[in-house]
């Protein structure tokens, strides 16, 4: 009979633990790499007759490229024409062919070594919606020929739910929201939530729907006059030209063109209809429901120039996350350390012609050392899709069954995270217990973060702390380190060094009541 319950529990629930992907470990790459593997993508899904829509993409990189050997049985999704040598690409097709073709996936680096970011995302196929990989929001084109300004804005919002996210009449906030636009929807003169109704001074649109709804763009008719900074405005010459609010609303794509126009509400000629956007931060507060996304960053262990400067900006410096890891100046670029400034980061690599300059006495490098500054802490109360939480045992003990990660008020002995309502419990109080949590992926861990049991008095005192690459070979960072002595507290253990590394292992080496914790990991940013 268990054995039945436990196999009618994973049918019910087997698509909410199928739906994942399996992202590769991180690689090491030089520059001018060539069609270099860089691991395998693996998307598991229940179905294999399903369309599924994938997105990879590139991050941190400067000129590297994906190309796709095997695409047998995908197909591009509308505005993208090749499968070679692209930084970008969405396709949809069945999950068997899309795992071939992602196993046959190449990367080729840039002229100066970077890291790389290669991002995927995976839903559900339809044919009516866009997806923008570089702001990871959905579109969909409605052709409605001379609709009117209100009956599109309501027309948007009266789409149904996509995604588990609200629609609303597009806002285009960028010129790479703008250039998705106009290569992948075939309309022109397409309304867009854009306006100066309503408002005191002809001239002053706002956005007018979605999570930007309300912002001011600009305050003054014409083409860049009252144009606010880092407020994207893209009007054609001589727009928006409506005096008196006689043209109070915007149309992207006018005339077939790349730029926008105003017109009056009702004027509808030529009018070709309007696009519907979904975007996961409308309504803010929760993620979309139905895509999984995974990345792995190569080339983890510093940061790269991109150019030469004098800030540690993502412009400059590519992985600047880990940048406390180790900084490597490129060939031909200059690092410039300004007036009262200090580097702190654990190695400089200076390759080629590349070097650092010190403006002057104030200007300064160290090493990094174990502190809780510059950190934030890891401590998800989700465990799957990815996995980041694992224990040797969790309460009750056999012959019972232990509870299940994240239980109930009547199972909650697997809540191990930060302020959770309890903690986690060992199955058996011994000194041969641990929980084991883990990033992402490999990162620059200043120590841990620990608290004892919420609804009891239970906590770990001492404990023996282990750090791994790849959760299998692992390397003692303290040995009995102190820890807490009451229930709420939360306290920083803090390693001798700074350690690179992606799972940490926490053996209770003394405890008060029983081995019971929550923790989390102080993280470099």
């Amino acid at each position: 009979m268990k054995k039945l319950v436990i196999f009618l529990f994973l049918l019910a629930n087997g698509t909410l633990l199928a739906q994942m992907i399996t992202a590769p470990t991180s690689l090491t790459f030089e520059a001018n790499a060539i069609n270099v593997d860089p691991g395998n993508f693996v998307v598991n899904w229940v179905n294999n007759t399903e369309q599924i829509l994938v997105s990879v993409s590139l991050d941190y990189h400067s000129g590297a490229r994906l190309s796709f050997l095997t695409t047998t049985g995908l197909s591009l999704n509308t505005g993208y024409t090749t499968w070679s040598s692209v930084s970008s690409i969405v396709f949809f097709g069945t999950r068997d062919n899309i795992n071939t073709a992602l196993a046959a996936m190449t990367l080729s680096m840039g002229s100066i070594k970077t890291a790389v970011r290669i991002n995927i995302e995976v839903s559900n196929y339809d044919a009516n919606y866009k997806y923008n990989p570089i702001n990871k929001h959905f579109y969909k084109y409605v052709s409605s020929s001379a609709i009117t300004y209100p009956n599109a804005k309501s027309g948007a919002a009266a789409q149904g739910s996509f995604k588990g996210k609200t629609p609303y009449l597009v806002t285009i906030t960028s010129q790479s929201e703008q250039d998705f636009i106009n290569t992948n929807i075939t309309g022109s003169n397409i309304w867009i939530a854009l306006s100066d109704a309503g408002t005191t001074i002809d001239g002053t649109w706002k956005i007018d729907a979605g999570p930007e709804l309300g912002t001011t763009i600009k305050t003054q008719n014409g083409p860049t006059a009252g144009n606010i900074a880092g407020q994207y405005n893209n009007w054609c010459d001589g727009e928006p030209n409506g005096a008196n609010h006689s043209e109070d609303y915007a149309v992207a794509k006018w005339n077939g063109n790349t730029c926008w126009n105003d017109l009056s509400a009702t004027n509808s000629g030529g009018v070709s209809g309007y696009i519907v956007e979904i975007s996961a931060d409308f309504p803010a507060g929760s993620d979309y429901t139905g895509v999984y996304s995974s990345y792995i960053v190569h080339n983890n262990d510093m940061a790269f120039t991109l150019s030469s400067g004098n800030t540690l900006s993502t412009a400059i410096v590519s992985n600047k996350s880990n940048a406390f890891g180790g900084l490597q100046i490129n060939d031909g670029h200059t690092y410039t350390v300004n007036s009262a400034t200090t580097l702190n980061t654990n190695k400089l690599v200076l390759s080629g012609t590349g070097k650092i300059v010190f403006t002057d006495a104030t200007s300064k490098w160290t090493p990094g050392t174990s502190a809780a500054s510059n950190t934030f802490t890891h401590t998800p109360s989700t465990n799957s899709n990815p996995t980041y939480w694992s224990a040797s045992t969790v309460w009750p003990p056999p012959p019972s069954n232990p509870d299940g990660f994240n239980g109930g008020v009547n199972s909650a002995h697997y809540s191990p995270w930060l302020n959770s309502y309890q903690a986690w419990s060992a199955g058996i109080a011994d000194y041969n217990q641990w929980i084991v949590l883990n990033y992402n992926i490999p990162a620059y861990i200043t120590g841990i973060q620990t608290q004892g049991r919420q609804n009891m008095a239970q906590w770990v005192t001492t404990a023996k702390i282990e750090v791994s690459i790849d959760g299998v070979t692992w390397k003692i960072v303290k040995e009995n380190a102190t820890m807490n002595s009451d229930s709420t507290t939360i306290i920083n253990v803090l390693f001798p060094n700074v350690e690179y590394g992606q799972y940490v292992r926490v053996t209770p080496t003394g405890y008060y009541g029983h081995p019971s914790m929550r923790m989390g990991l102080l993280i470099k940013q």
